[in-house]
C-alpha cells in the first residue's frame, strides 16, 4: 500500500513546476521583428543610460555605423546650454532643432514646423567619445563618435550594447 501524499506537498511541488517553467520561458529564443522596415525588434526591452552627461554631449560627432531607417543622419552638433541641435543629412541638407532632455538619455529634438524625434542614448563610454543611439520603436539606430576619436573597441562595444536591446546590427554598414 502506498502512503498518502500531504497535500501542501503536492502544492508545493506544482508551484516549483510553475517557477522552472516560467523560468524556461525566458531562455526561448527572441522573437523575430516582423516589420521590416524597423531596425529593431519592439518586443526587446530598451533602456536609456543613466549616466549620460548632458554638457558632455556638446560638440560634433559623425555617424560611423547605422541600419538605415527613417533618418539618414551623417552628423550633427549638440550646444546643450543653447538647447541647439543642428543635423547633416545624406546629400548635406542641413536641419535644426531645439533639444530638451525628457530623461536620463532621452533627448526630444523639435524642428522648425513643430515636427519631433526622441533620441535615446542607449550606451556612451565614460569619455563621451563614442555612443550607441536609438528609439524604442525601431525606426532608427547608429554608433556616433567623435570626430577622429573612432576606435574600434568602442564601436563594437557600442554594437553589442544595440544588438542586446533588440536592435540586429550584423547588417549594418560603415559610413565613411
Amino acid at each position: 500500500r502506498t502512503p498518502p501524499v500531504h497535500p501542501l506537498r503536492t502544492a508545493g511541488l506544482l508551484v516549483v513546476y510553475v517557477l522552472v517553467a516560467v523560468w524556461l520561458s525566458g531562455c526561448a529564443p527572441r522573437p523575430v521583428v516582423e516589420d521590416t522596415r524597423l531596425l529593431r525588434n519592439p518586443t526587446v526591452s530598451i533602456g536609456a543610460i543613466t549616466r549620460f552627461e548632458p554638457a558632455r554631449f556638446d560638440g560634433r560627432w559623425s555617424i560611423r555605423q547605422s541600419g538605415g531607417g527613417d533618418w539618414d543622419l551623417r552628423a550633427f552638433e549638440v550646444t546643450q546650454q543653447s538647447g541647439v541641435w543642428r543635423e547633416t543629412l545624406s546629400g548635406g541638407a542641413v536641419r535644426n532643432a531645439v533639444i530638451a532632455q525628457r530623461g536620463p538619455g532621452i533627448l526630444r529634438l523639435t524642428y522648425t514646423g513643430g515636427d519631433q524625434r526622441d533620441l535615446w542614448v542607449v550606451w556612451i563610454d565614460p569619455d563621451h567619445q563614442t555612443a550607441a543611439l536609438g528609439d524604442p520603436e525601431g525606426r532608427f539606430g547608429f554608433v556616433a563618435t567623435r570626430a577622429g576619436t573612432a576606435r574600434a573597441d568602442q564601436i563594437t562595444a557600442a554594437r553589442q550594447v544595440l544588438d542586446f536591446n533588440g536592435y540586429q546590427t550584423e547588417t549594418w554598414g560603415e559610413r565613411p
